[in-house]
């Protein structure tokens, strides 16, 4: 499948915010800052990128006096965007857990500068709501003392995470959350895959639009059939260390620091349809067992914590390997940054895998809340397991499910805080399983 472009006709489902931005372009009309806000995958980074694309547009000018502006895709400066390599278009992410003052510092540094290629400097930060204290206060400095041509655009889940001082300087354009079922049709109807693979990848993301059409453009296996808990742990655990081991290939075939930091900062975001369907099963199992044994939630915390640190230990053995086989090409501080980054960035994706092992039991224990009061099949999320989710409801009620939601997010908080995942899990865990039959 062919990678949309990065135009606003490819944003999907995302009319009212587009529609804002184009019209802003249309007037002339270019705020500083932008705080795009909403549910994580609904396309606020697309929609970023279009609208760094559609104001650097090297072929940009609208003749139709109804139409709307619009980058063309095609000229150099909107394929440099689109592969990330746009001089003047810079994002910023997280390192480690958070966005650090060193890199709002950097940010700083180049806004200041004149657009090389294009006529604005624009900063995507995202996420924004990941900024400590110190790099947001940075960043509040920067944005009252900016020049005329930098534009920054920050992507939060929810204004409320933003320091009130930025938010309040901020142009906001929120972007909705589709229903399960408009996500699904247009999944099929843009991607021309047929409904059924649709919905499966759609699941697998956990409701996700982006993931979803990025499992669409990789190819997910059929469904196969159901697998006990123990098949389903077992392949979980090593579709983990599979795509440990990809990414290890991929870093080791590296022919410089910077393409491996920019290999590892991909693998944080990268969809392995092995891994989502793995993960689907095992947190599928979870949910519909009556029972686990005793010993289960220590062992399997155990050994899923010991697959992670594995894949942790593996991927940093490879990155010191490339320092030090290329160490003689870079300056000593140089250096220290790079190794510094991609420490931050595989350290990034092992804390990443609990919190996605909470998420996707968060998802099934929502659809059966939401069975059990809305008696409509399209609002379901796992619409290929209505089977599976009508069962969890009957046997065991409202109240249950209730508790078990408020156990996840309890969970996914204490994550948050960064509590120890072992006596996380292990709490989680031991309270789904509930007694031994």
């Amino acid at each position: 499948m062919t990678r949309p472009a990065v135009t606003f006709r490819s944003v999907l489902l995302q009319d009212a915010a587009v529609g804002h931005l184009r019209r802003s372009l249309a007037r002339n009309r270019v705020a500083q800052t932008y705080l795009f806000t909403g549910s994580p995958s609904v396309g606020k980074g697309l929609t970023a990128l279009a609208f760094a694309a559609t104001l650097q547009c090297l072929e940009s000018g609208v003749t139709d006096q109804n139409a709307l502006p619009e980058a063309c895709g095609g000229c150099l400066s909107c394929r440099r965007i689109a592969a990330g390599s746009h001089p003047d278009v810079t994002t910023v992410t997280v390192q480690g857990n958070d966005i650090r003052i060193d890199q709002v510092r950097r940010l700083q540094e180049l806004a200041v500068l004149q657009p090389n290629m294009g006529r604005w400097r624009i900063f995507i930060i995202d996420p924004a709501d990941r900024l400590n204290d110190y790099s947001a206060n940075s960043l509040l400095k920067i944005l009252e003392e900016a020049p005329p041509r930098a534009i920054f655009i920050l992507l939060a889940e929810s204004p409320e995470r933003v320091l009130p001082t930025v938010r309040s300087r901020s142009e906001q354009v929120v972007f909705r959350t589709p229903s399960h079922e408009e996500a699904r049709r247009a999944l099929a109807d843009a991607s021309g895959k047929p409904a059924a693979q649709a919905a499966r990848c759609y699941a697998l993301a956990g409701g996700a639009f982006g993931t979803a059409w990025r499992l669409l453009e990789a190819g997910v296996p059929e469904a196969a059939g159901v697998m006990g808990l123990r098949a389903a742990h077992v392949a979980y655990l090593e579709a983990l260390l599979a795509g440990g081991a990809a990414t290890r290939a991929r870093l080791e075939a590296a022919p410089s620091l910077e393409a491996a930091l920019q290999e590892l900062e991909a693998a944080r975001s990268r969809v392995d349809p092995g891994l989502a369907a793995a993960l689907h099963a095992f947190t599928r199992g979870l949910v519909v067992g009556v029972g686990l044994p005793a010993a289960f939630p220590i062992l399997f915390t155990r050994l899923f914590l010991e697959a992670v640190e594995s894949v942790r230990k593996d991927l940093k053995k490879e990155v010191d390997a490339l320092i030090a086989k290329q160490k003689q090409a870079y300056s000593p501080g140089l250096l220290k940054e790079i190794e510094d980054q991609c420490g931050a960035a595989v350290s990034g994706w092992a804390g990443r895998q609990p919190a996605s092992l909470l998420e996707s039991l968060l998802r099934w224990y929502e659809d059966a809340y939401h069975h059990g009061f809305i008696e409509d099949d399209a609002c379901l999320l796992n619409l290929d397991r209505k089977d599976d989710i009508m069962a969890v409801t009957a046997a065991r009620g409202p109240a249950f499910i209730h508790a078990r939601l408020q156990l996840l997010h309890h969970g996914l908080e204490l994550l948050r805080r960064f509590v120890q995942p072992a006596l996380v899990l292990e709490h989680v865990l031991t309270d789904i399983g509930g007694p031994s039959t």
